[in-house]
């Protein structure tokens, strides 16, 4: 009875939205399910109803989450993704359609985005990037393609950009 109460539940957290603001959804398929005697569960992969696949999704007794790589309906793909119980989301890596990706991701329940390097399909770069709920971008540092250099940078939800140093 303990063992089916535990599938249940590892299924039900199977269906735990990853990103772009996904609430619950259900899953669709789910494949080489495995409940450890300590009440992790282990999913091979989990397709959702919405087109969401994740694979090596553990659950793990504290709550804790984790992905090894989830693919989103927008063709997005996320490695090494973990979410906390409190709803903070660490991700590895973000790959993009248009070639961008992420790296070192974490975003806070209050809707901040981090990011310790973005690199663009431009070949722009940036170092610490923090996106703020209300849309504000703050960034460390810029490098262009061209050698450019821009640190401290605020970019304003209305565009305006402010940089400290050059």
């Amino acid at each position: 009875m303990k063992q089916m109460f535990i599938a249940v539940s590892l299924l039900l957290a199977a269906g735990v939205g990853c990103a772009e603001g996904q609430d619950r959804q259900s899953a669709d398929g789910t494949f080489d399910v495995t409940v450890l005697p300590d009440g992790t569960g282990k999913i091979g992969r989990i397709e959702l109803t919405n087109g969401t696949k994740k694979f090596d999704f553990t659950t793990l007794p504290d709550g804790t989450v984790k992905a090894g790589r989830v693919e989103l309906p927008n063709g997005q793909k996320q490695f090494d993704v973990t979410t906390l119980r409190d709803g903070t989301e660490k991700v590895g890596r973000i790959e993009f359609l248009n070639g961008a990706r992420k790296f070192d991701v974490t975003r806070l329940p209050n809707g901040t985005v981090k990011a310790g390097r973005a690199e663009y399909s431009d070949g722009k770069k940036h170092f610490d990037e923090t996106t703020l709920p209300d849309g504000t971008l703050k960034i460390g540092r810029i490098e262009l393609p061209n050698g450019d250099k821009y640190f401290d940078v605020t970019v304003l939800p209305d565009g305006t950009a402010k940089v400290r140093g050059r």
